[in-house]
């Protein structure tokens, strides 16, 4: 808050010629920013909405300093200035009085004065409406329909400078002023050189327009990006590193502000303007159909948090042709939690979330007996020290058997499912299915071990997806 607000606005007495010249003063919108910060922090904050509802009424914004005076009533009947306020607010204003024409001063030297001659009342060239509230509800109306103009354009604006940026033309510069009325800001505040807005004010217009989270927080980021760069309009001499903390705290700050359902959007920002004027370096260079990962579309760009750069539509069709399963198609590396929340949110990557929950459905489709049986397979697998690996040959050629008397429902599940599995030596993913594994452990392209080694996984897997423990004694390895 400013050391100069004062904790008691002064009574409605002094501000009683305010409310007659409505629209008169410029809105202070940086005070009006920290007395609703102040508002927001330290509810009700009774003193400081007075303040708000004093300038609004000095600057003839008569429809929200109602309300707001409404809400003190709500708080405190019998508060005076409050009663005062909702006076001056509802009070009609008066006709305004006839303006006497003088005479030259030569006619009144030379010539006696005339007979008195009635004369009509001259009518002012600005008069005010005989229905001051009428005036307010269709005021308010058209404000509320500039605004829904706005936000379309605003959009559609949005649109247009991800053209231009990609196609390295000029960008437009009237993207503030547009985003100022859509926020019910002056735009005559934000055509001065400053800081961009607060972290809270950003949010919430990413609230109210979820559709776009990811184009209104990138473009609060550049804003930011701008002004390190150049604040006042002079170059500061700020590196990239510089300029990258600076983002990371404004995301950070935008996080705090945001509904858990809107957080992702922030870091999306943050990973578009990294990789759009931050030249950030990624694992890989090329995508997997051998496109520059530079030239890779705002739409169509994602980075996980292994560093790898994709293009989402490659990605998702890797992935769908992996069966669903999450893993990095290059690394072989499962992705992350947070990676999966981040693909399945992304428009090319939504069908993946339907992949995933077939997954999880077919992990319950397997019945016990046949998880022990698997178990049983791994013990033998992993045990077996002979020359000719007899052992794990009759067990796998049991296991086959004993899969092919299964309903047809549970040996597509095992042909299909990919359990989350690694080399417990290398600690590479194993990138298929237990039935693939069982049959290249078969016809000798896989190594028994190996499959053992999988195939205990997958069992340790569907027991927790049924939510029963492992069997020690069928798990036992020595």
């Amino acid at each position: 808050m400013r050391t100069t607000l004062r904790t008691n606005p002064p009574g409605p007495s002094k501000m009683a010629a305010t409310a007659g010249t409505a629209g008169s003063g410029e809105p202070d919108m940086a005070l009006v920013g920290e007395l609703l910060e102040e508002i927001s922090r330290h509810p009700p904050a009774i003193g400081a909405m007075k303040l708000l509802v004093e300038h609004y009424i000095s600057v003839g914004w008569l429809d929200a300093a109602m309300e707001n005076a409404k809400k003190l009533k709500r708080l405190d009947p019998s508060d005076s200035e409050v009663l005062g306020f909702l006076e001056i607010l509802e009070k009609k204003p008066e006709p305004p009085t006839p303006t006497p024409i003088p005479l030259p001063k030569s006619a009144a030297s030379s010539k006696p004065a005339p007979r008195p001659v009635k004369r009509k009342p001259v009518q002012s060239s600005v008069q005010l409406p005989g229905n001051l509230d009428s005036a307010r509800q269709d005021f308010s109306q058209g404000y509320k329909t500039l605004r829904e103009r706005a936000k379309v354009l605003f959009n559609d604006l949005l649109h247009l400078q991800a053209l231009q940026k990609k196609n390295g033309l000029p960008q437009s510069n009237n993207i503030s002023r547009i985003q100022a009325i859509v926020e019910g800001r002056s735009t005559s505040t934000v055509i001065k050189v400053g800081p961009p807005g607060s972290a809270r004010s950003v949010a919430r217009i990413i609230q109210s327009n979820p559709e776009k989270a990811t184009e209104l927080a990138t473009v609060d980021l550049e804003d930011i990006m701008k002004w390190v760069r150049e604040p006042h309009g002079k170059p500061s001499g700020a590196d990239d590193d510089a300029v990258r903390d600076a983002l990371v705290k404004r995301v950070r700050a935008l996080e705090s502000s945001l509904p858990d359902d809107l957080k992702i959007y922030s870091e999306l920002a943050l990973m578009h303007v990294e990789h759009e004027n931050l030249e950030r370096n990624y694992v890989n260079d090329e995508t997997m159909l051998g496109d520059m990962v530079k030239d890779i579309p705002r739409e169509n760009f994602y980075v996980t948090e292994d560093n790898y750069a994709w293009d989402m539509e490659e990605l998702a069709q890797a992935i769908t042709a992996n069966g669903g399963v999450m893993r990095n198609p290059l690394s072989k590396v499962m992705f992350t939690p947070k990676d999966i929340r981040g693909i399945v949110t992304h428009q090319h990557g939504k069908a993946l979330g339907a992949l995933q929950m077939e997954q999880h459905e077919m992990s319950k489709g397997v019945r016990p007996d046949t998880i022990v049986r698997m178990e049983e397979l791994a013990k033998i697998l992993l045990e077996d020290q002979s020359a000719d690996s007899l052992p794990s040959r009759h067990a796998v050629d049991e296991f086959t058997a004993y899969c092919a008397t299964l309903p047809e429902l549970e040996q597509k599940v095992l042909d299909g499912l990919r359990c989350p599995a690694k080399d417990s030596h290398t600690g590479q993913s194993y990138d298929f299915t237990i039935g693939e594994a069982v049959r290249d452990a078969k016809g000798n392209r896989v190594c028994f071990h190996k499959t053992g080694d999988f195939i205990k996984q997958a069992a340790t897997h569907l027991r927790q997806s049924r939510g029963a423990p492992p069997d020690p004694d069928k798990c036992a390895v020595m």
